[in-house]
């Protein structure tokens, strides 16, 4: 059985995660998670099949034809349906989805995709929020929810299709929201109902947020960040054997605050720096990088990498030590070769 065949037979037969990881980087298989491996890359797009898979709970029924409920701090409640939003311009962008929990490693929680939906901003002006209105809670048919500011709701999509094709059972089939720039704890699949409110969802206090312990010991919380600048190393892979001379290096690298300005990349374990060249992709795509570099010395060899995005933020050179959370993680990737 290939990963294809798995995903589909899954959610109807017990699995022995034991057995599927090495072939399928199943992380769970209750509730359902699966990483992508980058190194299998052929494109700009991760296809619909090999997307990565992060659930919070057990996938909901099929809901084919369910319509979303908008609700709360409105003056015109709705049910919307593809056809109601027949007038309104469909969206369709490239954008890198990220899992807030997602490590620094080629096997990921980490996709790109091409969606397809409408706007949550113009989908939001029909139902005319009120004044008070400064949250969009959402709601899951799996139980999940997430609030996030309207702020950030704005720039949201309500999604129907993924590379073309409509959304998998697996990837929140019919409806799911998506949030480019800003982790995938946001982008609720299985969508059911969004409610406009003054007050975000109690739940958003409780989970996905930084937490850091001050110098004085003092516990402090805040919300994640947007998607932060990361880049990983796909060739040469971990543990691989090089000859001396001239040698490829390549990866890819993203952020969720502008494209990629620059990546640089190291022979000495992070001494020296070496500019990369790269091919972007769409504003929230990932962008591909490469490099020749020069191995003269045979022996144990340590590859880095680091991005910087348009912002300027840059990757650190490793996990800031007062975080007692497990999120946002994007210290520099490292590979370990020998040079003959």
């Amino acid at each position: 059985m290939n990963r294809r065949q798995f995903i589909v037979a899954i959610g109807a037969i017990p699995v022995s995660v034991k057995s599927l990881m090495a072939e399928h980087h199943v992380v769970s298989a209750d509730p359902l998670m699966v990483d992508f491996d980058l190194g299998s890359l052929r494109g700009q797009y991760t296809s619909s099949e090999d997307f990565y898979v992060r659930n919070h709970a057990a996938i909901p029924a099929s809901v084919d034809g369910a319509s979303v409920r908008i609700s709360g701090a409105v003056s015109r409640p709705l049910e919307i349906t593809p056809e109601r939003l027949a007038n309104l311009k469909k969206r369709r962008v490239g954008a890198v989805l990220e899992c807030a929990g997602n490590l620094v490693k080629p096997v990921a929680k980490v996709s790109d995709g091409i969606w397809e939906g409408w706007s949550l901003n113009e989908v939001l002006a029909i139902a005319n929020p009120s004044n008070s209105a400064v949250y969009v809670n959402l709601f899951g048919r799996d139980g999940y929810g997430r609030g996030v500011a309207m702020e950030q709701a704005r720039d949201g999509l309500l999604v129907t299709h993924l590379n073309g094709q409509p959304l998998s059972r697996h990837h929140g089939a019919p409806w799911r929201a998506l949030f480019p720039g800003w982790y995938g704890m946001d982008s609720v699949k299985w969508l059911e109902r969004i409610e406009v409110s003054s007050t975000i969802l109690p739940t958003n206090a409780y989970a996905y947020f930084e937490m850091k312990q001050t110098a004085s010991g003092k516990i402090e919380r805040k919300p994640l960040p947007h998607m932060q600048v990361k880049s990983l190393i796909l060739n040469p892979e971990d543990g691989k054997v090089l000859r001396r001379g001239d040698c490829e290096m390549s990866g890819i690298a993203w952020s969720g605050e502008g494209l990629i300005a620059r990546v640089e990349v190291s022979t000495d374990g992070g001494v020296k720096w070496q500019p990369a060249l790269l091919k972007h992709g769409g504003p929230f795509d990932w962008t591909f990088w490469h490099v020749r570099i020069q191995l003269s010395q045979s022996g144990a060899v340590q590859l880095t990498c680091k991005a910087t995005d348009e912002t300027g933020h840059t990757q650190p050179p490793e996990r800031d030590s007062a975080r007692l959370d497990g999120y946002v993680n994007n210290w520099r990737h490292k590979v370990g070769c020998v040079v003959l």
